[in-house]
């Protein structure tokens, strides 16, 4: 009992104990910052000498880093920096991983040019919270022992860790965007891409970012950042504000800033890659609408923008069957930039398919055949018409200002299919004599006129010299080994390829009965080029040929994935832009369903295709058959 009573008196003494001290902790701290507001009084009275006469007598209590901090912003206040250095070491020594310490007295140091010093302080910030103060140590350090000026050297990943503490600290989106730019320099799109912070601090910022995005394929979010620089850029200009960020014009173009034509082609690309084509179409004729207003000269980066803008309002024009409308654009497009590759074989194409075109569909036929126009038909005879020699020899004369190959081609091209020669003798010598005449090495000439040679050769039916053509010219131009199958190689190297390799060598592979790399191949034409990895999956990419589309789904087909088959013909269906096509796809969904059991929908399939193309006697034929 005796003893039991003994331990409950230690106890209650030891609490009283520990009670006396906290109240007495508390209390010191009480009069610690009693006198710092007595000092503060007498500073904002400029009263120098009382201010300091009570800071000295605290100092002997600012070994607690609290306390010391304290004493130091005031003897900072006062230019007492000998004294504020005096408290900081003291605090130091007696707390040395105190990190608040630590980036107060490396600040300290920097701004004094004691950069060493800084730096071996600071070292311990770096991925704290006070880390912004490490890199700001690491990059005056590196600029002053070194001299590195070049923009190389800071984009190496080394310096990822600096400029993530850096942002961390000032929420300054420069620092994220140059950790970003170390990524986009090493590929690393998606990386890039991740960085991007939900606030824009300016029109410029946002661009950045939507570039980043779009070089990763995420083009909604692209497009977001893309309106998000429109109305902030928009914001600066009502507001009488200079629209160029002057912190940012470092990626920026020449002129130190970035244009509508810049934003709005961007944004157009942006749709386009989402298969919202009104909307890409939307934007370009705000912006055509906006220049024809304006009398402002453009740079020739834009003015290379806005003919690219010109020419796909042009081809979307085409692919809703407004020939007046495409007339018109690309008729403008190739009187302004005479010397425009691609508008030059657009317009060319444009020509020789307006001299082919027919009113195809059977009630036209037999409406014709009786010998009245509807309103229509007399639209359609009135659509303008361009000679193809007029193509030609504005082909020509782009030719004689600089040499080009795939204009050259497509001269021959235009050349051949106007021509009224059909001796293949005669087509063949000309063929060769073009490649022996632009030849740069044994089986090599440039690419766009080999691809012209084995097109050539397909069409004559010289199968086996096609094949042999392209796999001598291939396995030449992408070095590969002679020793190991050709089409493995094909496989292995598709990122090296261009689309058109990728599409013969995926034909010829089709050629050969070889499905698994005929499959594979195709599957990157149609799937995988033009798309980032991470965007790369069921839709179709803009460059790929619908013949490469057909061709895959008919391998499907023959594999036994049927619904993976029906899938691509009908995105390979509202991709063809002539009735034949459209009729022969409709013809192959015929036959899955018939091998699936699913007569109507056959059935129904086969109306269409023999409505699109009454002539089509396989058609026919099937269909009668399923009738009985």
């Amino acid at each position: 009992m005796k003893r039991s009573c003994f331990f409950k008196k230690i106890i209650f003494l030891a609490a009283i104990t520990c009670l006396f001290f906290s109240c007495a902790q508390v209390s010191e701290t009480t009069s610690f910052l009693n006198k710092l507001d007595e000092a503060d009084r007498y500073i904002s009275q400029t009263q120098t000498d009382s201010a300091l006469k009570i800071l000295k007598k605290l100092e002997k209590k600012a070994l607690n880093p609290l306390y010391a901090i304290g004493l130091y912003r005031r003897y900072m206040q006062l230019g007492e920096s000998a004294r504020a250095e005096k408290i900081l070491t003291a605090a130091l020594k007696r707390n040395p991983d105190n990190l608040e310490l630590c980036a107060i007295y490396s600040s300290f140091l920097t701004r004094r040019g004691r950069l060493d010093e800084a730096f071996k302080l600071a070292r311990p910030l770096a991925g704290t919270k006070y880390g912004s103060i490490c890199s700001e140590v690491f990059l005056r350090k590196i600029i002053k022992d070194h001299d590195k000026k070049d923009f190389s050297f800071y984009a190496s990943k080394d310096f990822l860790p600096v400029y993530f503490d850096a942002y961390n600290g000032s929420h300054d989106n420069g620092w994220l965007r140059n950790a970003a730019v170390v990524h986009l320099i090493n590929g690393e799109y998606a990386d890039a891409a991740s960085l991007t912070p939900s606030d824009k601090k300016s029109a410029a910022d946002a661009l950045f970012w939507a570039l980043s995005l779009y070089d990763a394929g995420k083009y909604g979010d692209a497009a977001e950042n893309l309106l998000t620089c429109r109305y902030l850029s928009e914001q600066k200009k009502s507001s009488g504000s200079a629209l160029v960020d002057d912190n940012l014009t470092y990626y920026l173009p020449e002129k130190g800033g970035f244009s509508q034509i810049e934003v709005s082609s961007l944004l157009s690309d942006c749709y386009v890659c989402m298969n919202e084509d009104e909307e890409a179409q939307k934007i370009r004729t705000e912006l055509i609408s906006s220049l024809s207003q304006s009398n402002e000269k453009n740079t020739a980066d834009e003015d290379k923008l806005l003919s690219v803008i010109y020419l796909n309002s042009a081809l979307f024009s085409l692919s809703r069957e407004d020939y007046i409308g495409a007339h018109r654009m690309l008729t403008f497009v190739v009187n302004k930039w005479p010397d425009f590759v691609n508008a030059l074989v657009c317009y060319g194409n444009f020509a020789y398919n307006m001299a082919m075109l027919e009113l195809n569909d059977p009630l036209t036929r037999a409406v014709r055949d009786a010998g009245v126009k509807s309103l229509d038909m007399r639209r359609f005879d009135d659509l303008p018409r361009i000679p193809v020699t007029d193509a030609i020899a504005r082909i020509g004369e782009s030719l004689k200002r600089a040499k080009n190959d795939v204009l050259y081609v497509a001269k021959l091209d235009l050349e051949d299919k106007i021509s009224e020669e059909t001796d293949d003798r005669i087509r063949l010598s000309k063929m060769y004599r073009v490649l022996e005449k632009n030849s740069i090495g044994t089986d090599q000439y440039p690419p766009e006129l080999t691809q012209y040679a084995v097109h050539t050769l397909l069409t004559l039916d010289k199968i086996e010299d096609a094949h042999s053509m392209f796999k001598k010219y291939l396995a030449s131009r992408a070095d590969f080994d002679k020793s190991r199958p050709f089409g493995e190689q094909c496989a292995e190297n598709l990122d090296r390829l261009y689309l058109w390799e990728v599409q013969y060598a995926a034909w010829f592979a089709a050629y050969e009965k070889n499905a698994t790399l005929a499959k594979r191949l195709y599957e990157y034409a149609v799937y995988e080029n033009g798309f980032a990895p991470e965007s790369s999956g069921t839709e179709i990419s803009p460059d790929a040929a619908v013949s490469s589309a057909i061709n895959l789904a008919m391998i499907y087909s023959s594999t036994g994935l049927s619904d993976k088959a029906l899938e691509l013909y009908g995105k390979a269906s509202g991709r063809a832009s002539d009735l034949y096509t459209k009729a022969e796809i409709m013809y192959r969904i015929a036959c899955i369903y018939v091998s699936k059991g699913e007569t109507e929908a056959a059935v129904r399939s086969l109306q269409y295709c023999l409505y699109l193309n009454p002539g089509y006697a396989h058609a026919r034929l099937l269909l009668n058959k399923i009738r009985k």
